[in-house]
């Protein structure tokens, strides 16, 4: 399956905060700086900010935020589409900070702002810095109890790849 720019920005949350519709690359130097000397990785991808949609929906319902993964986008082949949920962890210096029910809590936020008007891919994606990679695959995987087996590690380079 791949990035499907139309289906990204005609999804009911695109539609009902358009505001939240922004660049991904600006969305990874949002996140992190010092990527913005590597350049333009993703040439004109627009992603959902789902951080952006909660802090709407928080002010509106007058309710503390929720945990959100960082983006979502869609995702198609020939048949179907489903929306891909992405959370950047560029600035992790030491792994075992990373806390097993932020994890989930994050992907619980993103599940219930995208609802069902639009099929969730399985796999939630959590980017890490390349020389990161391999640890955080092992961190989550050594976590007790055990992450969801759908919470896999990419580096940017595997997620252009893969999407």
């Amino acid at each position: 399956m791949k990035y499907n720019k139309p289906k990204t920005e005609s999804h009911i949350v695109s539609q009902t905060y358009p505001s939240c519709l922004v660049d991904l690359d600006e969305l990874i130097f949002k996140e992190d700086d010092s990527l913005i000397e590597v350049g333009s990785e993703f040439d004109n991808s627009t992603v959902i900010d789902l951080d952006g949609v909660e802090i709407l929906r928080a002010q509106a319902e007058r309710r503390n935020q929720k945990s959100t993964m960082d983006c979502t986008f869609a995702i198609s082949d020939n048949s179907k589409t489903e929306m891909l949920l992405v959370e950047f962890r560029f600035n992790y210096i030491n792994l075992q900070n990373l806390n097993r029910n932020k994890l989930i809590d994050k992907v619980a936020g993103s599940q219930e702002i995208l609802g069902d008007s639009t099929p969730i891919n399985d796999n939630n994606i959590f980017i890490f810095q390349k020389d990161l990679k391999a640890q955080a695959q092992s961190r989550l995987y050594r976590m007790y109890p055990r992450v969801p087996n759908n919470y896999v590690v990419m580096d940017l380079d595997d997620l252009k790849s893969f999407f």
